[in-house]
């Protein structure tokens, strides 16, 4: 069929309103689950410290002769430890007229572009954490500090394959590289070593499995776990069982947290998070820059380090297939 002629088409309209909801769709993720479950303290210096100390050896032959004189007993110091802050920083500018005019989604464009730079900032410090080999960095006049992350304040218990290595941190920073070594596949038997040896190095029961997306997968096809089946009653349909959240081991129930911010990465976390904290200098700040025309101009600071209390009661497995 043709169109008629002179036919007023909406391709010739001009007072056409547009079809514009008043909503803002962002589906990137946002959530810290490792920060939120840790705890925060004041830092009062770019580098923030900490000792720790551990018990002699066990021993079941302790004894003396009654009335003996005694024999002072060897002292081991304590180990003073710390990290270097970290400044992590975002700028927003916008015009006047920009700030200012009618917009779907938001009134200002300010406060919500401060918001979402907000956000990207709490990304940006959960990634520090999370970063298997991100070394502490003091800061000069001409380089930034940088925060070492948990794979190199995880010293204690990691399990590495082939000639990978944590090296070790007794003072000071942690300032030493990660030793690349050879990928294997995540295994339930990596997991319980990993429980295990927390325990035995600390007295203390993990918490928290951190993971890649991919290496959650593999973790839901563990024996244990894919045998699961949910009872089925009546005229109910049945449910196979294909993931878990929690994983009891034979060292306490482990909750497990897929992180997006792992995608790809070679290296999971056995988490207490009881002795992780996060030393904030002065929070997260937001000031107003110089005035220098028609707009408006804020830096956002959050200035902090990450604090792991006690290596012992944590663990990594790295060198894992991502």
């Amino acid at each position: 069929m043709a169109v008629p002629t002179n036919l007023y088409q909406k391709a010739s309209l001009k007072g056409n309103r547009e079809d514009l909801i008043d909503k803002i769709f962002n589906t990137s993720p946002s959530e810290t689950p490792i920060t939120s479950a840790m705890g925060r303290v004041t830092a009062v210096s770019d580098f923030h410290e900490w000792q720790t100390d551990s018990l002699a050896a066990a021993s079941a032959s302790n004894k003396m002769i009654d009335g003996d004189d005694a024999t002072l007993d060897a002292q081991v110091a304590t180990l003073r430890i710390g990290n270097h802050l970290q400044i992590f920083n975002g700028t927003v500018g916008v015009s006047r007229r920009a700030n200012i005019v009618k917009k779907a989604g938001r009134t200002m464009e300010m406060p919500y572009l401060k918001g979402k730079k907000m956000l990207e900032l709490k990304r940006n410090i959960e990634a520090m954490v999370l970063s298997p080999t991100q070394v502490a960095i003091a800061a000069t006049t001409s380089v930034a500090g940088q925060s070492g992350g948990l794979g190199v304040q995880a010293v204690s218990n990691p399990l590495h394959n082939g000639a990978g290595a944590t090296p070790a941190w007794t003072s000071g920073a942690p300032t030493a590289a990660i030793t690349a070594g050879t990928n294997r596949t995540f295994t339930k038997a990596l997991l319980d070593t990993a429980c295990q040896n927390i325990y035995t190095t600390s007295g203390q029961f993990a918490e928290m499995l951190v993971v890649s997306p991919a290496h959650k997968g593999l973790f839901s096809a563990f024996a244990s776990i894919a045998q699961n089946r949910f009872e089925v009653k009546g005229k109910q349909q049945g449910v196979v069982v294909g993931g878990a959240e929690v994983y009891m081991s034979d060292f306490g129930a482990i909750s497990v947290v897929p992180h997006y911010l792992l995608a790809g990465s070679d290296t999971a976390y056995v988490l207490n998070t009881d002795y992780l904290d996060l030393a904030f200098l002065d929070g997260f700040k937001t000031v107003d820059l110089a005035k220098t025309g028609d707009s408006d101009k804020v830096l956002i600071t959050a200035d902090c380090a990450l604090a792991v209390r006690a290596p012992t009661a944590q663990a990594k497995i790295t060198n894992l297939t991502p």
